[in-house]
């Protein structure tokens, strides 16, 4: 079911001092809050959905970690879910790599790691079925975050420890949400499209990580998710008020992709990974009509460019032997483009012959020598005048599914999240209850 919106009160109306009397009155009078602040203030509505299992820090080594539980709601247990004993006013546990196994130490050091206790999996949850924060600090990493959820699962897996966070699929995206589209600076229409298209495409994706015993990482590989470090109230909101609702296409969960900026027009599904067609997930033209602004033309990636010259690119290919010593370079030229304009195939012309590179390679290339000031997306032309080599691109990401700057524009445009949706993926209709198919609003082919 969807939320209703919360009404917040304006400060200059209702100051804090009268809200926090209101409240401590209700409650000497047997009353709870009032309703609005509770579901304002409550992630309890978002304990719902489908469990998932998030690998965190999937991308680093970790040999080592420490857990804070001073918390009297959390327990730590074995692989069999007995409660490992600890000394009376431990509040941290140390947890290490050792002998493939997971080492549980209760003070910090060398000494203690070596008299450790190994277990092949250990838990850290909560003592009853609620809702937990869990604090846990990787010292090789510098990071300290707070999770929440069922619990954290450590185990051992190719020589590292793995960990594992179990929590509600809602509550996951509201975590998602911040990391992936700033609440603070897109509408609430975009974020709830983000929302949506999230929602999506974990359910379609849950065994993506299956065979290694979870659902998803925290990177970009998945989905970015940082547990409580990023928490936003607007984004709980938008989870909450798009509770359960999914795309689908004839009857089944649509592919639900989605990037940064598409500079103009979305691409084809098929020109970026491969395979067949998706009728969903092809080319949009990110505008009104013909000849008008792309929606997303505000977003900082909507047009960028690189200069440098050709000698440059010349020492790079031969260190990379696309040239041979006695070759001198003399133009780049874009070879192919697919249908929606995304670079396929560069060509490198010298004094002795030509030859073509894949974009893929000759974007690692420079990306690798131009560190921040490098190709965003597939969509660039590339003008050699003399010794001068100019790249001028646009957009960035991949280009399939969701515009997230073109949300930002459509829902500044008047559109609903609704409208954004059947306009990047057309052909798909919006459904509750995480599968069952419902009516929505106006096409984006009316004004707004």
């Amino acid at each position: 079911m969807r939320g209703k919106p919360v009404n917040s009160v304006p400060r200059n109306k209702f100051p804090v001092w009268h809200l926090a009397g209101a409240v401590l009155l209700g409650l000497l009078a047997g009353c709870t809050p009032p309703e609005p602040l509770q579901r304002f203030w409550s992630v309890e509505s978002l304990c719902t959905g489908p469990t998932v299992r998030i690998r965190i820090f999937q991308q680093f080594e970790v040999s080592r970690a420490r857990f804070d539980l001073s918390d009297g709601a959390l327990v730590l247990c074995d692989e069999n879910g007995a409660p490992i004993p600890r000394p009376p006013k431990t509040n941290y546990v140390y947890v290490s790599l050792r002998e493939n196994q997971v080492a549980v130490a209760f003070e910090p050091g060398p000494e203690a790691a070596q008299q450790a206790v190994k277990f092949s999996k250990i838990w850290v949850r909560a003592v009853d079925a609620r809702l937990v924060f869990i604090k846990l600090s990787v010292p090789e990493l510098n990071i300290r975050r707070n999770y929440e959820g069922g619990g954290i699962e450590v185990s051992v897996k190719y020589g590292r420890l793995a960990f594992v966070n179990q929590l509600p699929l809602e509550l996951y995206l509201a975590r998602v949400l911040p990391s992936e589209m700033d609440p603070e600076h897109f509408t609430a229409e975009a974020l709830k499209a983000q929302a949506v298209v999230a929602r999506t495409w974990a359910l379609k994706n849950g065994s993506r990580h299956g065979r290694f015993g979870y659902n998803f990482c925290d990177a970009t590989h998945c989905q970015v998710y940082k547990g409580r470090f990023l928490v936003s109230r607007r984004a709980e909101r938008v989870v909450k008020e798009t509770l359960g609702e999914v795309l689908i296409y004839q009857g089944h969960l649509a592919e639900g992709f989605y990037h940064s900026t598409c500079g103009g027009n979305t691409a084809f599904v098929h020109e970026v990974w491969g395979g067949s067609p998706v009728s969903y997930l092809s080319r949009v033209e990110d505008r009104w009509r013909s000849g008008n602004r792309p929606y997303c033309a505000r977003s900082p990636f909507s047009e960028w460019t690189i200069w440098t010259s050709l000698r440059r690119l010349q020492r790079l290919m031969k260190a990379e032997h696309w040239m041979g010593e006695t070759e001198e370079l003399q133009d780049v030229k874009v070879d192919m483009v697919n249908f929606s304009g995304r670079v396929q195939r560069i060509l490198l012309v010298t004094n002795q012959r030509t030859r073509t590179v894949p974009e893929e390679s000759f974007r690692r290339l420079l990306n690798q020598e131009f560190g921040k000031t490098k190709i965003l997306s597939k969509f660039y032309e590339i003008e050699v005048d003399g010794q001068q080599f100019k790249l001028s691109g646009k957009g960035l990401g991949h280009g399939v599914g969701l515009c997230q700057w073109g949300a930002r524009g459509m829902a500044q445009h008047g559109f609903g999240y609704p409208e954004i949706l059947r306009h990047y993926f057309q052909g798909t209709s919006l459904a509750e209850h995480y599968g069952n198919s419902r009516a929505s609003g106006n096409s984006p082919t009316s004004t707004p």
